[in-house]
């Protein structure tokens, strides 16, 4: 096998982390019986770099496994450049929350992940788009991406973690006007206007802290808010964070293969696997089933 294992040099695991990271891993690999080249870099220079190792040429046509170690929004990037070829993607869970880790079944020991890896079980699995850009776990649109924009100010500026972070950056969302209604159509149900979308890589239980029991379902998830008071829009992040979201009085579920979302804006500011992006609507959603093959334990 060829390997190539990118290290997100900000990513959480690596930065409270007291020993060497990337020592650590090409150690471990090579104690399981795996060459790998080892890499630490920029998150921002992960998708170029994942991209590259792609549409490279593999000496004598060998298996080619690219193993990222970072949080989710990492491995979309990587995800992006590694669905419907034939590489496989590896996965060390070195983010702060790891959902994506969490549900293709992997510890977050990075010890087990390793083993994980070296094992060579492959899985193929689904994954999300929207207008061609791939995404593992899930996409908002509406007051949610201001929010993500927000908490993420706030832990830079108070120095704490994203729990802390969520009631200052809600109140700053809600003293904004940017962040207005979109209109969502999906199939020949009639369009509607709502203040927010949540669109899932398949199907979340919104009571088990966004849980996915499969990921080769074939199909999007998506959760549209109905009409909220300013007090329940405010309550809704924590209620979604502590399981409690009510799945007939607070939201609206569609299960899908695509969906569209339209918004009287030249540009639309949304979150895709916990990180904000700009994209330019309409928004196309599709699932892609079973177009990325990954290493998962068995």
């Amino acid at each position: 096998m060829t390997v190539l294992v990118l290290l997100n040099a900000s990513a959480g695991t690596i930065q409270r982390a007291d020993y060497d990271v990337e020592a650590f891993v090409r150690s471990g690999l090579q104690a399981r019986g795996l060459e790998a080249e080892v890499r630490m870099a920029g998150g921002s220079q992960i998708a170029e770099m994942a991209h590259s190792f792609v549409w490279a040429k593999s000496p004598g046509d060998k298996p080619r496994t690219l193993v990222i170690g970072g949080g989710d929004g990492t491995l979309g990037c990587a995800a992006s450049a590694v669905a419907g070829t034939d590489v496989v993607l590896g996965v060390l869970p070195l983010g702060t929350l790891n959902h994506f880790a969490r549900d293709l079944g992997l510890s977050n020991d990075l010890g087990a992940a390793m083993d994980t890896i070296t094992a060579d079980h492959v899985k193929q699995i689904d994954v999300a788009e929207v207008n061609g850009r791939v995404f593992l776990n899930n996409s908002s649109i509406g007051i949610y991406p201001f929010l993500v924009a927000e908490r993420t100010a706030e832990q830079k500026r108070l120095g704490v973690g994203k729990l802390a972070a969520l009631g200052p950056a809600l109140i700053r969302t809600l003293k904004v006007s940017s962040w207005k209604r979109v209109r969502i159509s999906i199939g020949n149900e009639r369009s509607q206007k709502t203040l927010c979308v949540f669109v899932g890589n398949n199907f979340y239980d919104l009571r088990e802290l966004g849980h996915r029991g499969s990921l080769t379902s074939g199909e999007l998830c998506a959760y549209v808010v109905k009409a909220q008071s300013w007090l329940g829009l405010a309550l809704l992040p924590f209620k979604a964070a502590l399981g409690l979201i009510d799945p007939v009085r607070d939201v609206e579920l569609f299960r899908v293969q695509s969906l569209e979302v339209k918004a009287r804006r030249r540009h639309l500011r949304i979150a895709m696997d916990g990180e904000t992006v700009e994209a330019i609507p309409p928004l196309h959603y599709r699932i892609r089933p079973r177009s990325l093959r990954v290493l998962a334990p068995p």
